[in-house]
């Protein structure tokens, strides 16, 4: 028994090194990455995250060999510990310097371009309280030039929730939207595991006043559910049993995307995401399906809001562009446990499958698969690209 002991013992020291040594010697890829996201009010940098772990554990490095790091290596609102932040985007680089800007890049990730707000930066003094007010977000006609620009020289565009909606401009917006062929509906919704703000702190202090406003009617829902808004402050509450047979969103791709991507038919989606068309130029990988009950339907039916709609949009012909209808990033990981091989087998003892609003869940049935694939892809072109140039 006391030998049995100690072999497993062993197994499970000796392992992690095996795991880590195995990452540590595989063949670095020489990456030239832009990322972008302005919504960092606390330094967890859970937007874009996990978006460096899998681009870690792909062996993305700078074109110089050194380590991207999540905490410095990205455009947008940088705070310090002092209360005190620095603003790096792409002013710095003038509007004349975004085609050789484009040039130099292969992939730029646009985390999230929302922004901070008084309220929700903590070392504001308005932190926490009604009157809220933007300090930094957007996306601007700079990152518009450069999205033109990689576009127009073939170049990998990773986007995601939210690149068009507020607080942009409706001129970028409408600008972005054009030239992406994707145009966003107005609305954006989110789950929450109970809809009563006594019991879930989460739900902003605005979903209960513009219910009021809209439907002159007292706020009283406290089962799970899903919030719907739009940019014309119109509101939609979807309580479970009253309007959803399954509370959840769920996350659906079809049967090609499943093979090439090595995801899940379906998976529950916990967090934000928002309703979008896309044209002829782009195709669908996966929608999001809300499962209403007749009145469900009826009630999105209303105000003409479809119950099924894009959550993966992609173009791979002339240039490379992957749009996320939803944060697909945000997912709180730990940067660490990147750096070992074949730490997926393991990933069972990272979440609970019982906890459905577990968003680690997200990063390891679906998102790291996902984007795995994505990046092994770029990872090939670029093989390719150095051996013809060689």
């Amino acid at each position: 028994m006391w030998k049995l002991v100690r072999v497993l013992i062993f197994l499970i020291l000796i392992i992690p090194v095996i795991s880590w040594i195995v990452w540590k010697t595989e063949k670095e890829i020489p990456i030239s990455l832009l990322v972008i996201d302005k919504t960092t009010p606390e330094k967890n940098f859970s937007e874009h995250l996990s978006f460096f772990w899998v681009a870690n554990q792909s062996k993305w490095v700078k074109p110089g060999g050194e380590e991207y790091d999540y905490a410095k290596d990205f455009l947008g609102f940088h705070p310090d510990e002092k209360g005190e932040y620095v603003i790096k985007d792409l002013k710095v680089y003038g509007k004349e310097n975004s085609a050789k800007l484009a040039d130099s890049l292969d992939v730029v990730f646009f985390a999230d371009t929302y922004g901070i707000y008084n309220s929700n930066w903590k070392d504001h003094p308005d932190y926490g309280k009604d009157t809220i007010s933007l300090f930094y977000g957007g996306l601007q006609a700079e990152e518009f030039n450069l999205l033109r620009e990689l576009k127009r020289k073939g170049k990998t565009i990773i986007a995601e929730f939210n690149l068009f909606a507020s607080p942009t401009s409706s001129v970028i917006r409408k600008q972005t939207e054009q030239l992406l062929g994707v145009k966003w509906s107005g609305w954006v919704g989110k789950y929450y595991q109970t809809l009563d703000t006594l019991m879930d702190p989460e739900i902003p202090k605005w979903v209960p006043d513009l219910y009021r406003k809209n439907y002159n009617s007292e706020y009283q829902f406290r089962k799970g559910g899903i919030v719907l808004v739009n940019n014309k402050e119109q509101i939609i509450i979807l309580e479970q049993g009253e309007y959803l047979n399954d509370k959840f969103p769920i996350l659906k791709s079809s049967l090609s995307t499943q093979l090439e991507y090595n995801v899940p038919e379906k998976v529950y989606y916990p967090y934000w995401f928002e309703i979008n068309e896309t044209d002829e130029r782009n195709h669908v990988l996966a929608n999001f399906e809300i499962d209403v009950n007749e009145k469900g339907k009826h009630l999105l039916d209303s105000l003409k809001v479809p119950n099924k709609f894009p959550a993966i949009i992609e173009h791979d012909e002339d240039y490379r562009f992957l749009y996320f209808a939803c944060d697909f990033s945000d997912n709180k990981m730990g940067i660490y446990s990147s750096y070992f091989r074949g730490i997926e087998n393991m990933s069972g003892a990272f979440y609970s499958p019982h906890q459905v609003k577990d968003r680690k869940m997200f990063f390891w049935k679906y998102y790291r698969p996902f984007m795995s694939t994505v990046m092994d892809s770029i990872s090939a072109r670029q093989e390719r690209k150095k051996k013809y140039l060689d």
